[in-house]
Order: structure tokens, then C-alpha cells, then sequence
């Protein structure tokens, strides 16, 4: 029988982060708050996130530095500071850089193989907040202050169970759990162990704090830097599920591939049908391209549903330059003929339905009564699901987003995967196939021991 406790020792070891990073990850963020002081003054610039708390990864290493504004100072003159003082020190520092966009613009760099993120942010009164990220320093100090070094370990143990199936990180593209929720959740459960054996006897919604009087998410854990704060609302009933499962699963045979290893289970194809969309992206901030990528996968199923496909699944993946959206369908090809169902016989649009079937286009059979309804049979238009999809896109009888709809319009359509698979390459790739093989890889490793 696995012993647990040494099972959770050897894993934290393997998590905990190199004495030579974490002093390479304080030099980086040395020498960058240094520069950033001499501009913004000294005592205006932090160090927050994981590094600051104790809680950093090993592999994960990076430090978030956030520059303070006193709260009349204009938020657009602040990030437009922000962002060209720290492209201006991360260049210096030999490393290089990318703007990107949360709540609003800020620089993230790489110098000396860390990961840095420079933020604006404003020293708000408690409570009192001019942008999101203002509770962030409040957030390290109440972790700080709670947080033992063991516990470090045990937030580790829970960032890494979470990380190896994708359920780690608040952002659309995840709506899974933040590093500061693993944390809260640690404080109050004291091991990852409690947690998890918590967890398994879950049943969603979970509400930690019935007192915050917080409800309408599927986990509710109070802030409490800001107690009127669900710190989980970004997690998605999917993830929370997940986490529930992979709970059970981790302690019916607790294993250290649930925390380092990804499955090399491969999906079954035979008798399956899938449709996928291989297209350019526009550049614009993560946040806003997810939404409107999680939008046109639902238009589109939408769509297909409403030509008579069956749809069983969908999602979506992209980076910086491509997007990939895929469906399992029941079938890609329909039947050519199709029941026309009409109104009761006793309905006012009864009369009105017989009349427009004798100058229907594509009509096979006369109107008829089943019941105490009218029916019909109609010769189908587009009976293949790549044919639909792209009349769907093309006509815009698919809600699409505005923003993706030239790109889409030009996507690439394929319907036999071996085809699909030709197309992608690296995390494409890896997507599609966790995407064919259906189960995470939690599920995956614990087959492979039973």
C-alpha cells in the first residue's frame, strides 16, 4: 500500500524550486526594481506573486514587480508609464519582452531565463479599489503572514496537481483555480492531503464561506482582503469537477504521475466522427481572444445542431498566431432526406404550412398528419458537416465573432483527423490528441493501474 505522506514528501522535494533560481530569480528582480526606482522613486515598487510569497515552482520561476501610483494619477498615463519604463529596463537587462493585457496593459519579460511581469498598480486604501490588481499586495501580505514554509510546500503539491491537467490558472483559457485560491485553500485546510480528502466529498456548488453571503458560482471562497470577493469565481463547473474526481481517483491509488507525468494513452479513431478548423488570429490580448473563440465554437455548434448534426463535443485551441477549433460530431455526413415536422393540426399557421410545402424547393414527400401534427419530407441541402460549416461561416448564419470572422472565413475545414493531425504541429498537436482521447490525464494514469 503507497505511503501517502512519504509519497507527498518526495513530490514537494522535486517541486521546490533550486537554491541557484530562486537566488537568480532575486537578482533579476533586484536589478529591475532598482532601475524602476531610480524612476518612479524609491518605495514605489514591490516584488508580489509566488516569488514574493515562497510559493514558486520549480520550472515556473518568475517574479511579478509592481509599480505604485498614488490613486489620483491617471490610470491610462499609468500603464503607458509602466509599459515604456519596463521595456526600456527589461532591454537593458539584455532580456527580451511582449506587452500583454489582464485588467490593463503591462510588460512581460525574460531576463536571464526568468519570467517578469512589470504591473501598474495603485496604493488604494483598503478597499477602496481603482483597478483589480490593487489588491495584489494586500493578497501578499495576508499569505505571508499566514503561510508557513511547510505550507509553501503543500501549495506546491496543490499547483502542481491542478497544473498536469490544465485546471491551474484563473484566465478564460483555464477558468480553473488562481495560485492565490491554492494558497487561501491551503490556509484553510492546513495540507494538501486535508484538501484533497475534502474534495472528494465535494458536491457542487461549494460554498467555504455560507457567512460572505456569496452565491451563484460553483465554488465560493471569500477573500478576505475584500470579503464582499468570491476569489473563485473565475472557476468553471468543468474544472471544479475535475479537481472533485481527480481527488477520488489520486487517493483510491495515489501515484506522483498525478503531479509530473502526462499520459501517453492514445485516443481511439474508428467509428469516430470530428470536424476541425485550422486558421490565423488576430493579435489581441488572451483574455478577450478566448471569449471570442469560446463564442464562435458555441455559434458554430449552434449552427451545425440546427442543419441536423448531432454535436457531442467541442473545443478550441491558439497561440500567438493560429487557431484550432474542433468537433466530435455522431456523423459528418446526414442522410439525404429529412422530416420536416410542422405545426398541430389545430394551430393557426396549420393552413399556412400545408400552402408553403407544395412551393418548397426540395420537396420528396406531400404534407401529412401524424398525431396532431403536420409533416413533410424535405431532400436535405448539405448533408456533409464540412460543407455546412462552411455555408454557416460564409453566409454568417453562424454566430461568429466579429473580430475572428475574416480569419475564420479563410480557416482551413477537415473532417478526416489523420488529415487534421498532418496540420498541427507541437501544442496543436498535443491538443487534438488529448482532445480524440477524451479523458485527462488524471483518468488516464489511473487506468494504467488498475
Amino acid at each position: 500500500m503507497t505511503d501517502l505522506p512519504e509519497l507527498l514528501k518526495k513530490v514537494a522535494e522535486e517541486l521546490k524550486p533550486l537554491p541557484e533560481t530562486v537566488d537568480r530569480t532575486r537578482d533579476v528582480a533586484t536589478r529591475l526594481m532598482g532601475r524602476l526606482e531610480t524612476f518612479f522613486g524609491a518605495g514605489k515598487v514591490s516584488v508580489e506573486g509566488s516569488f514574493a510569497k515562497g510559493t514558486m515552482l520549480r520550472g515556473k520561476e518568475e517574479a511579478d514587480i509592481f509599480v505604485h501610483f498614488e490613486k489620483t494619477f491617471p490610470v491610462d498615463d499609468a500603464c503607458r508609464l509602466v509599459v515604456d519604463k519596463g521595456v526600456e529596463v527589461i532591454r537593458d537587462e539584455g532580456g527580451s519582452f511582449r506587452l500583454r493585457y489582464a485588467n490593463h496593459p503591462y510588460v512581460e519579460g525574460f531576463v536571464d531565463g526568468i519570467r517578469v511581469n512589470i504591473v501598474p498598480c495603485y496604493d488604494a486604501e483598503y478597499g477602496k479599489w481603482i483597478t483589480p490588481v490593487d489588491r495584489t499586495p494586500y493578497h501578499t501580505r495576508y499569505v505571508k503572514t499566514h503561510l508557513s514554509p511547510d505550507m509553501a510546500d503543500e501549495v506546491r503539491l496543490l499547483k502542481a496537481f491542478l497544473i498536469n491537467d490544465n485546471l491551474y490558472g484563473a484566465e478564460v483559457k483555464v477558468k480553473g483555480f488562481s495560485g492565490y485560491v491554492c494558497e487561501l485553500l491551503i490556509i484553510r485546510f492546513r495540507s494538501f492531503a486535508s484538501l484533497v480528502m475534502e474534495a472528494s466529498r465535494w458536491k457542487p456548488p461549494v460554498v467555504l464561506d455560507e457567512e460572505a453571503g456569496i452565491t451563484g458560482a460553483p465554488l465560493v471562497l471569500r477573500d478576505p482582503v475584500d470579503p464582499q470577493r468570491n476569489t473563485a469565481a473565475a472557476v468553471s463547473l468543468s474544472a471544479l469537477s475535475n479537481f472533485i474526481m481527480k481527488s477520488k481517483l489520486f487517493l483510491k491509488n495515489p501515484s506522483t504521475k498525478f503531479f509530473l507525468e502526462k499520459s501517453s494513452l492514445k485516443g481511439l479513431v474508428n467509428g469516430r466522427s470530428f470536424l476541425g478548423l485550422v486558421f490565423e488570429l488576430p493579435q489581441q490580448p488572451p483574455d478577450v481572444l478566448w471569449g471570442e473563440l469560446s463564442r464562435t465554437v458555441g455559434g458554430l455548434w449552434r449552427g451545425l445542431e440546427q442543419h441536423g448534426f448531432k454535436v457531442l463535443r467541442g473545443d478550441r485551441w491558439a497561440d500567438s498566431h493560429r487557431g484550432v477549433i474542433v468537433f466530435e460530431l455522431e456523423s459528418n455526413i446526414l442522410p439525404p432526406v429529412m422530416l420536416n415536422r410542422g405545426p398541430p393540426v389545430w394551430a393557426k399557421t396549420a393552413v399556412d404550412f400545408v400552402e408553403e410545402q407544395f412551393t418548397k424547393e426540395g420537396l420528396l414527400a406531400y404534407p401529412w398528419v401524424s398525431g396532431d401534427r403536420l409533416y413533410s419530407l424535405l431532400r436535405r441541402k448539405h448533408t456533409e458537416a464540412s460543407e455546412t460549416i462552411q455555408m454557416l461561416i460564409k453566409t454568417g448564419k453562424a454566430a461568429i465573432s466579429k473580430n475572428l470572422k475574416q480569419y475564420i472565413i479563410n480557416a482551413k475545414i477537415y473532417s478526416d483527423p489523420l488529415q487534421l493531425t498532418a496540420d498541427l504541429s507541437g501544442e496543436e498537436a498535443n491538443f487534438f490528441m488529448e482532445f480524440v482521447r477524451t479523458c485527462p490525464n488524471y483518468i488516464a494514469h489511473y487506468a494504467s493501474s488498475i
